[in-house]
């Protein structure tokens, strides 16, 4: 799992989701575009295990997620049927 952190409204988010704006964003996204409670479970678990692998192979914060760390993430993970 990653490190998490505390966030100022009290909710714990990946280490790697830094600066107020940057939580925020991260909230909104999971409370108010996700609607459906298992979807969100879903996504937040996903998106959960994607940040941790950031965070070990040293991506600084989410600013600097790309497509290649996505691409290089998915390969392994979701492989092509």
């Amino acid at each position: 799992m990653s490190q998490i952190v505390p966030s100022s409204s009290g909710v714990s988010l990946p280490a790697i989701v830094t600066g107020e704006r940057a939580q925020l964003r991260f909230l909104e996204f999971f409370t108010a575009q996700i609607r459906n409670p298992n979807t969100r479970r879903a996504y937040a678990r996903a998106v959960n295990e994607f940040l941790s692998w950031c965070h070990s192979v040293g991506v600084p914060d989410l600013v600097a997620v790309g497509p290649l760390h996505v691409a290089t993430w998915i390969d392994p993970h979701h492989p092509a049927v």
